[in-house]
């Protein structure tokens, strides 16, 4: 019989979900530990919760990954052939071009593209929390 490498009756939650994360042990080992004790312990019960959590970020995350990658794919083929960002970008930048002028303000393509940057920034921040660098003073 093989010595376990983790005590799922005594180590913290956290400590189980990493081990399995990391390839310590297995979530079936887990299962096995709250079939032959007979009981879901708290720590083990977070820990198969921490998983299932993991689990469904994992599964966000793969999403949100085929939908990017979806979302470029034909702008990369642009890309593929030779073609300039902003020569792909021109008609979105003329149109919001346009909008501002009907709006009262007269912008140029590259003002536009600094603009919806800056937009995009700060978006960045609300959705990380963390700090975006600052176009102005980075490089």
């Amino acid at each position: 019989m093989k010595t376990a490498k983790i005590n799922f009756g005594v180590e913290s939650a956290e400590t189980i979900f990493n081990a399995i994360i990391h390839g310590e042990t297995t979530q079936t080992a887990l299962y096995g530990f709250i079939n032959r004790v007979g009981t879901n312990k708290r720590n083990t019960s977070k820990a198969l919760e921490l998983l299932k959590e993991h689990k469904l970020r994992l599964k966000r995350n793969a999403r949100a990954s085929r939908t990017v990658r979806t979302t470029l794919k034909p702008y990369s083929a642009e890309l593929a052939k030779g073609r300039d960002v902003i020569d792909i970008i021109q008609p979105v930048l003329t149109a919001w071009r346009l909008h501002y002028t009907k709006q009262g303000i007269g912008l140029v393509n590259d003002q536009v593209l600094i603009l919806k940057m800056v937009e995009a920034a700060t978006e960045l921040k609300k959705l990380t929390g963390e700090k975006v660098p600052d176009m102005a003073t980075a490089g």
